[in-house]
């Protein structure tokens, strides 16, 4: 038994932007790759749509693409979803497809999600805390469904349900969560999940959610990322491999990818500078966006520019300005550009601000080594008393203050 693999669709997508057919050209690749590899049946990780409610646009088009693996020769197997204290078998129309709702499909409890709507309509098998059991030729494959939660609550939720294996069966674990190894940071509003904490016995355990693919050896399974079909935030581990599908061999245990026609390139560029005019700034950036332009073919390339460091004297981030650049580039790239400059001089003070901290002195002595640092800059002549000033300028004494820079200079 063969099996197509991939997730995050987000049908919708960019609607009413330059971009808004490529989400449905790049699933409808995935799933004539599916019919292609003459598959048994495709597994969708989460993520369909892009919003809870589709617009009837994205819907029809959604339709019509569902239609595709429904046109191909139907496989001699029987489909049984299994619940808590259910069992039901499955009526279907050529390939079948499961799935399981991901965060951006997810609906709160009592509200109809749209992918009950396709399981009503036969266009995909839902499961939400299920199994389907898959059988062919004496084979069994067994899916089991763990659609998206809050990321807070997804680990006490998944050992609630506590998915089991079963004997006799090449059991999948369907999953669409964040998982701790695959993110930058710690935080249980972002992720509970981590690979130590995957149920055991499973032999391949997909999920979806994070939109780059990888796959990690476990003890005992193979766990997979599956990657989105479209890229939609620009990030560099999207821009390091391309888009696809990935074929499990049930009786191999192997995974195959096979990677989508005609998609659209991701560059990601980071680029750091020191002392730099704006000038400089803007040249380079229209250096690597006429790079990724000579280096790819086909639809115009995503180009993601984060371009940081510091500014030389004089210049500002507020002076570099994108728009005569992006409005170059227009039909040519899809530029995204971000900048975090700080000038040199503000950077100096910094790192004087810290070496006065470090010394531990007063907030007085630190005010007062700092005004004598910026008058030696002036054309002081120490004509008065520095410290006098200091003392008038922090009692707000300004008409003293002035006074005294007018007083004649003691001999």
């Amino acid at each position: 038994m063969k099996l197509a693999i991939f997730s995050d669709l987000h049908l919708g997508f960019k609607e009413g932007n330059e971009r808004e057919q490529e989400c449905f050209e790049n699933a409808r690749s995935a799933f004539e790759i599916a019919c292609r590899e003459q598959t048994d049946a495709i597994l969708i990780a989460g993520d369909i749509f892009d919003v809870p409610l589709p617009s009837p646009e994205t819907m029809l088009k959604a339709f019509e693409i569902f239609s595709i693996p429904q046109k191909q020769s139907k496989p001699e197997l029987k489909i049984s979803v299994v619940g808590e204290k259910t069992e039901k078998k499955v009526n279907f129309n050529g390939l079948p497809v499961i799935a399981i709702h991901g965060t951006h499909d997810y609906r709160s409890i009592g509200q109809t999600n749209v992918l009950e709507l396709f399981d009503a309509s036969g266009y995909l098998v839902y499961l939400k805390m299920k199994k389907a059991v898959i059988e062919k030729n004496g084979e069994t494959v067994c899916v089991h469904g763990f659609s998206g939660v809050p990321e807070k609550k997804s680990l006490d939720v998944l050992r609630l349900w506590n998915p089991k294996p079963v004997n006799g069966a090449v059991n999948i674990l369907m999953m669409h969560q964040s998982i701790m190894e695959f993110l930058p940071f710690s935080d249980e509003m972002i992720a509970t999940i981590s690979l130590s904490n995957l149920p055991q016995g499973f032999d391949l355990i997909v999920n979806g959610h994070l939109h780059w693919s990888n796959i990690q050896k476990l003890e005992g399974s193979t766990f997979l990322l599956t990657g989105s079909t479209v890229t939609t935030q620009m990030k560099k581990l999207e821009a390091e491999k391309p888009k696809g599908v990935f074929v499990f061999d049930h009786e191999k245990k192997s995974l195959d990818f096979f990677e989508l026609p005609m998609q659209r390139k991701l560059f990601y560029f980071k680029e750091k500078f020191s002392s730099a005019t704006s000038g400089e700034v803007l040249e380079r950036a229209r250096t690597l966006a006429s790079q990724a332009v000579s280096d790819s073919s086909g639809l115009p390339p995503m180009v993601r520019l984060k371009l940081v460091g510091n500014l030389a004297d004089g210049f500002s981030s507020l002076d570099i300005d994108f728009k005569e650049l992006k409005k170059e580039f227009e039909g040519r790239a899809i530029l995204s550009i971000s900048k975090e400059f700080f000038s040199a001089s503000f950077k100096k003070k910094i790192s004087e601000l810290r070496g006065l901290h470090a010394s531990k002195q007063s907030i007085a002595s630190i005010g007062l080594e700092l005004l004598e640092k910026n008058l030696e800059k002036t054309s002081f002549d120490k004509s008065f008393d520095v410290r006098e000033m200091f003392e008038l300028l922090s009692e707000n004494k300004i008409d003293e203050a002035i006074s005294l820079v007018q007083k004649p200079k003691k001999d």
